[in-house]
């Protein structure tokens, strides 16, 4: 029996912890991938448009894609009963035997609350759909839905089933880092991404993520983690931190791991890309509208022409000498996508390239300078001065799936009056941008405490709680797609006065499977360090034809 084959049947039988909690994952994805009717069955959030138009469905009324076409209510419409004629029906849609929506002849979509059939005429109770938008016209979608890798449906007897294979969307598009789930008190809940871009042990890093979901039950936090890409994962150490703070600040950390209070956030008054246009109503709000690159506006030929220009204008007061920058955004799908790519450029020498960066020298810093220079995966904090635009610091990217609140800090003494302005240049396809707001106050005291896990198991109950208790180089490694582990925390005393909040600290790293094949392009390798630009304008061209290479399976 085969080694894969031992584990599932081991998996079957581990129930160390709750498994018969459902998680649910709430994730940006490429529209194109649900034409041909492969969406119907899903639960769309929201959409943003290859316009830049963002549409966010109601909560109780989401959206759904039927005939290539995106239906949904931004505000909750009213429910009726309506007969339907056999006559007057263009598609009936189906779970099983059960109506789930109607389009009619006219145009008009309606979704299926309950229903009967007499004669010719179907009677039902329903809501219209008053939003359509085509699927063709749709950049991304806001997806939930029950993820298979963590989710386990208990039978009589003993018995369970597990989906062994994650989505097949995250497989296409992403390729990168670990998932977290936290228990909220139903369900675990998809709730951060740990160290994006580490393919590497020499890249590895130590990353807080600010964990929203998590919640104290009886006592306990619970979180889990998975393996849902192809490749390994090392993970050195796993440990909540706990802050209670003052009560309506909000703490947020900073990427050292130092936690910072945000007493008054002061979101920009104007915002504006290259062109002048407005982009204030993308970023003041903590939300899931963000600004995304018109990629339709790119030409791939005009290498200079292919970052984004963003100013943003902040109220100052005069004489101040720092600021915390507080920044909600992420790296998108093809950016995660473009680290399988680049490395792929290697051929069979991509062993020798890990080997140089796990080992401090020249290899590294060069990597490191590259990245600060193109902004591909760490984007520049440029701050107008008394002497023209500085860099004051570097945004590290991350996602694509979840976007993690963070506090930079930004030193300020030497911008004139009363407007901090603010520019990011961000590549296109490269980034998005949720939210930004700057803080002046002095960081207020807080109450922080390190956690470690009282219980930690992997899918084959193996105990990990020596492995993840600190960061020493004995890694938990999660080699295939399905393999877990469940931790379980102790929550600390909570003073009534204050406000909490938890924070992930996680530190690892992770190899893409690579086929390692082929030769090195190293000529394009060089120009990637030597010629500015360069690496921006190949991973255009590369997304422009990773759209393509997509549109064509569908078509298949």
């Amino acid at each position: 029996m085969g080694k894969r084959a031992i584990a599932f049947l081991t998996l079957l039988s581990f129930l160390y912890f709750n498994y018969a909690c459902t998680l649910y994952t709430t994730k940006k994805e490429l529209a194109e991938k649900y034409s041909g009717g492969k969406g119907q069955s899903l639960v769309i959030l929201g959409v943003i448009t290859k316009s830049g138009e963002e549409v966010k469905f109601s909560k109780d009324q989401p959206g759904k894609i039927l005939n290539d076409r995106v239906f949904g209510n931004v505000e909750k419409a009213p429910v009726r009963a309506i007969e339907f004629p056999s006559e007057g029906i263009q598609n009936v849609f189906q779970s099983g035997s059960t109506i789930t929506d109607i389009i009619t002849k006219d145009g008009k979509a309606f979704h299926i609350l309950s229903s009967e059939k007499r004669g010719d005429v179907i009677t039902g109770t329903v809501y219209e759909y008053e939003k359509v938008i085509p699927l063709s016209e749709c950049e991304m979608v806001w997806v939930k839905k029950v993820d298979p890798v963590g989710t386990f449906f208990a039978v009589l007897g003993g018995i369970a089933v597990v989906a062994l294979v994650a989505v097949a969307i995250i497989a296409l598009t992403k390729e990168s880092c670990p998932f977290i789930y936290s228990f909220d008190g139903k369900e675990y809940v998809f709730d951060a991404e740990p160290y994006g871009g580490a393919t590497c042990q020499g890249l590895k890093r130590t990353e807080w993520c600010g964990l929203q979901y998590l919640k104290d039950v009886n006592g306990e936090y619970k979180i889990r983690i998975t393996n849902e890409v192809d490749e390994t994962q090392h993970t050195d150490e796993l440990k909540l931190v706990v802050v209670d703070h003052p009560a309506g600040t909000k703490a947020i950390a900073d990427e050292t791991g130092k936690i910072h209070t945000i007493a008054n956030p002061q979101i920009p008054f104007r915002a504006y890309d290259g062109k002048n246009r407005d982009i204030l109503p993308k970023v003041v709000a903590n939300d899931w509208i963000y600004w995304i690159t018109r990629t339709d506006e790119k030409n791939p030929d005009r290498k200079g022409e292919l970052k984004d220009e963003l100013t943003f204008e902040f109220p100052k007061p005069v004489g101040v000498p720092q600021a915390k920058l507080y920044f909600n955004g992420c790296n998108t799908l093809w950016a995660s996508q473009m680290v399988k790519r680049y490395l792929d450029l290697w051929g069979k020498e991509v062993t020798k390239s890990y080997e140089a960066l796990n080992t401090p020298g020249p290899a590294y810093s060069m990597l490191a300078q590259w990245n600060e220079r193109e902004e591909l995966y760490r984007l520049q904090i440029r701050v107008e001065t008394e002497n023209g635009w500085k860099s004051k610091g570097t945004i590290v990217g991350g996602g694509p799936f979840v976007s993690e609140d963070k506090v930079y800090i930004l030193d300020v003494a030497d911008v004139p009056g009363d407007t901090l302005k603010i520019k990011l240049n961000p590549p296109a396809a490269f980034w998005m941008i949720n939210y930004l707001a700057v803080d002046y106050t002095p960081d207020l005291p807080l109450q922080t405490q390190e956690v470690e896990a009282a219980k930690a198991a992997d899918y084959t109950g193996k105990d990990l709680l020596a492995i993840l208790s600190k960061t020493d180089n004995d890694y938990f490694v999660m080699p295939y797609i399905g393999d877990s582990a469940e931790l379980l925390f102790k929550a600390p005393p909570k003073n009534r006065s204050l406000d909490r909040s938890i924070f992930l600290k996680a530190s690892g790293y992770y190899d893409i499977h690579l086929e390692a094949k082929g030769e090195c392009q190293k000529e394009i390798l060089n120009r990637f360090l030597a010629e500015p630009g360069f690496a921006v304008q190949y991973a255009f061209q590369e997304y422009l034809k990773w759209q393509k290479e997509n549109m064509e399976r569908l078509r298949r």
